[in-house]
């Protein structure tokens, strides 16, 4: 049963769909276009609509995003869907570069991402830290610049059948610009109330005509941020007492992005199309801090501790090329070829306390691990429309093959970074590894009347390394009226583990929580099948399983006013996320390992398993309403509200060497049972969203509110924390003049921040707020920015 313990968002609801109505009286209504977009995601019938659609699917624009105010692509689409969330950690090692999304509550990883329908490489990072979406390998959403978007079609559905592994939760597809003329320069500056933070940014787009049958779009996106610090004041006894040590915020990143995008039409049988993408960011962000007497430390160096500095530097490229087009009696084709790599480079600002004790010198910038990721992909695709005597309307048939090689390399640090107890990975962690999969799929969808459309899906896959697959799905929808229609989807999906998940291997210094409350410990993070997970009881990673349904409602209860409450069931089987960090320090622990082999130099360890299965439900309603007034001016509003319930359901007994060994913890983690996996995603989310048009002025409100979430401690209930509902409010305003356009602007313009954390769980006062709040701790953000366009 769900539980509307939070029954205020309806209030809001409410309100906001009355004030809306309210105009519409004194307003001569106007219909969303928005919703006339042919859309190309979870459907291959070349002329679905947005309204017309038998899943729910949310179209964002460039206009959308840009109106957000927000620099990173996974930001802005987290105050435009309702289910959707960009959780924003700090100290985690990488996940402030590579942040992830999460849609319905899920994994990051459990949602596919494509670009123009071909699907995106996984990054090399993986989410080590004890935050939303520990143990994910997501696709690095941000690689893609802002200004080469044309629109972002959002599938909030399962979609295994139709795009195979990663898309349990739904699709995110990009769709690039690709006009041959016209463009637009922005140039953006902003900052936080703090005095930090500072974000410089440049963005370009144009397009050049090929003669009469081609044209090249090409984009830019240049930024320059600074830091910024919540940390609080050090409580520690010593010399550090009352002093701020630790760097916790968002890092200081320089990032460069470019893409392009072209295509050339030799005949209607024929049209050739190429697209790139590249980024490269360089960051700093803060490490945990080495006190003076810890064993990381150097003191005759450093004689009351430091803070180290992260330097990741991530590189990320995806090329795609192919030819398209109609042949025989309407056969369509679409045949492609992708390559796609990510490189993920460690680097520092440290020193190895080890090697100063033995050599007695240390280097203070070191070299770490590389990790690289790369995919290739083919795919053939073929579609066409046939009309059988036996049906009322055409069927539209698809089919197609794929090819998918998937390569992943660890290259340890230098000599530095791997020498004593404190070093990172070694040499024999070292690998490079690789896998493929073939896979076939069909597609059928027609209207078995004007009032009712179906669509039937299946997908085959065989992958090298666990073996086959098959998913199906089946949708419907019925149309009662031309303002009510119901529709539905009941679905299979899988979710291969990914390279990295299978193979990463880490020692680093973590914040963890191993009975006593959080302690930061040397955690080493190994691979299933590597000696030191096996022994502890690691095993070889199956894929994800899942089977879902949706049900909603679609209502156009007035001209220009559209309306869908959909509600999901999502059931995952053999779930893969990360085991419980398992204290090697004891006796019996390190006796066992040291025993066959293995000296743990480290206090924990970790490894990837399929111990959990999850259960997951919720509610999407979206609201738009655009009208025009008397005297020329528009506005449009829309409200989103989202209920999300996550649990898990079942939880693997621990292997028999743990309890052997006595080792008194579950193979999956308190923490991750009750809370990142359930509780601690916050159950309710609400925007609503004005934009009024006058004349050359426009202006732009945003109201969001995330539900209140749990935290829970590994220690036991007396640690948990229940945190509060917080309320955020956007604004700004558009100046437009001949080809220009000026915006000012405040995101959380009220400085909303997070509840605080209890003092036991704030590492001794320096941890505010908690690593898993939805809200960032920046607080109060302004920005302006001008843009110039040409025809």
């Amino acid at each position: 049963m769900f539980s509307y313990r939070r029954t205020p968002m309806f209030l809001a609801i409410a309100l906001a769909s009355g004030v809306a109505s309210a105009f519409a009286q004194e307003a001569a209504p106007a219909k969303a276009s928005q919703l006339d977009t042919v859309i190309v995601t979870g459907t291959r019938n070349t002329e679905r609509t947005v309204s017309s659609s038998l899943q729910p699917i949310d179209v964002i624009t460039p206009q959308q995003l840009q109106q957000t105010g927000a620099t990173q692509l996974s930001a802005a689409l987290a105050r435009l869907v309702p289910s959707l969330n960009f959780p924003q950690p700090t100290t985690i090692s990488g996940a402030e570069v590579v942040r992830p999304v999460t849609l319905r509550g899920l994994s990051p990883d459990q949602v596919l991402v494509l670009v123009d329908g071909k699907r995106q490489h996984a990054g090399a990072f993986l989410n080590l830290g004890g935050a939303i979406g520990r143990g994910s390998n997501p696709v690095d959403l941000n690689a893609i610049p802002l200004s080469a978007i044309d629109r972002i079609e959002v599938l909030r559905d399962g979609q295994s059948a139709r795009y195979g592994s990663d898309a349990i939760g739904g699709v995110i597809n990009v769709i690039l610009k690709k006009s041959g003329q016209g463009g637009e320069v922005t140039a953006k500056f902003g900052g936080y109330d703090a005095g930090d933070g500072l974000q410089r940014q440049l963005t370009a787009d144009t397009g050049f005509k090929l003669g009469d049958k081609g044209s090249v779009h090409v984009a830019i996106d240049s930024q320059n941020n600074d830091y910024t610090n919540r940390a609080g004041l050090d409580q520690t006894p010593g010399p550090t007492f009352g002093k701020r040590v630790y760097r916790l915020g968002d890092p200081a990143v320089r990032s460069n992005k470019v893409s392009l995008v072209g295509q050339y039409e030799f005949s209607k049988a024929a049209e050739v199309y190429v697209e790139a993408l590249y980024r490269r960011d360089r960051a700093e962000t803060a490490s945990l801090y080495r006190e003076a007497g810890a064993s990381n430390n150097a003191r005759a160096i450093y004689p009351d501790g430091y803070l180290p500095v992260s330097v990741p530097i991530v590189d990320d490229t995806t090329l795609t090329a192919g030819v398209r087009g109609q042949v025989g009696d309407g056969w369509h084709y679409d045949l492609s070829a992708s390559h796609g790599s990510n490189e993920y480079d460690q680097r520092a600002h440290d020193i190895n306390a080890d090697y100063y004790r033995a050599f007695g010198s240390t280097p203070f910038f070191i070299q770490g691990p590389d990790y690289k990721t790369q995919q290739q992909v083919a795919n053939l695709d073929i579609g066409k429309e046939f009309s059988p005597s036996w049906l009322p309307n055409p069927v539209s048939v698809s089919f197609g093959v794929e090819y998918l090689r998937q390569a992943y390399k660890v290259q340890p640090g230098d000599a530095v970074s791997q020498y004593g107890p404190n070093g990172g990975i070694t040499a024999d962690l070292q690998g490079n590894w690789q896998r493929h999969d073939t896979s076939e799929y069909i597609d059928l969808e027609t209207n078995l009347t004007d009032r009712f459309a179906v669509s039937l899906a299946g997908r085959h896959e065989n992958y090298s390394d666990f073996g086959g697959t098959t998913s199906g799905s089946l949708s419907g929808r019925f149309d009662f009226t031309p303002r009510v229609a119901l529709r539905g989807s009941v679905g299979t999906g899988f979710r291969a583990p990914t390279l990295v998940q299978q193979h990463y291997a880490d020692i680093s210094s973590q914040l963890q929580d191993l009975g006593q409350g959080q302690v930061i410990v040397q955690s080493g993070t190994f691979p299933v099948d590597s000696r030191a997970a096996s022994l502890l009881g690691a095993e070889k990673l199956k894929p994800e399983k899942s089977r879902s349904a949706t049900l909603g409602l679609v209502l156009a209860p007035l001209d220009g006013w559209n309306l869908s409450v959909d509600a999901y069931w999502i059931k995952i089987t053999n779930r893969i996320n990360l085991s419980s960090n398992i204290p090697v320090n004891t006796p019996a622990v390190n006796g066992y390992l040291a025993a066959n082999g293995v000296d743990a130099t480290y206090q924990s360890i970790r490894y990837f398993t399929n111990a959990v299965d999850t259960r997951t439900r919720g509610v999407d309603l979206v609201s738009q309403y655009g009208f025009d007034f008397s005297n020329g001016d528009r506005l449009n509003t829309t409200v989103s509200w989202s209920y999300n319930e996550n649990e898990v359901t079942k939880v693997k007994a621990n292997p028999p060497i743990l309890d052997d060994l006595g080792v008194a913890v579950q193979r999956v983690e308190r923490r991750e049972r009750l809370g990142i996996l359930a509780d601690t995603n916050p159950r309710t989310k609400l925007d609503v969203g004005f934009d009024y048009l006058h004349g050359s002025w426009a202006g732009h409100a945003n109201v969001q509110r995330y539900g209140s979430f749990t935290v829970y401690s590994n220690s036991g209930p007396a640690l948990d924390q229940d945190f509060a509902h917080r309320w955020t409010l956007d604004l700004s305003a558009d100046y437009n003049i001949d080809r220009w356009t000026f915006t000012a602007g405040a995101d959380n313009a009220f400085d909303a921040k997070p509840e605080r954390t209890k003092y036991a769980n704030s590492t001794n006062g320096n941890f505010l707020y908690s690593l898993f709040s939805p809200l960032s701790w920046n607080g109060r953000y302004y920005y302006a920015s001008a843009t110039y366009r040409w025809d």
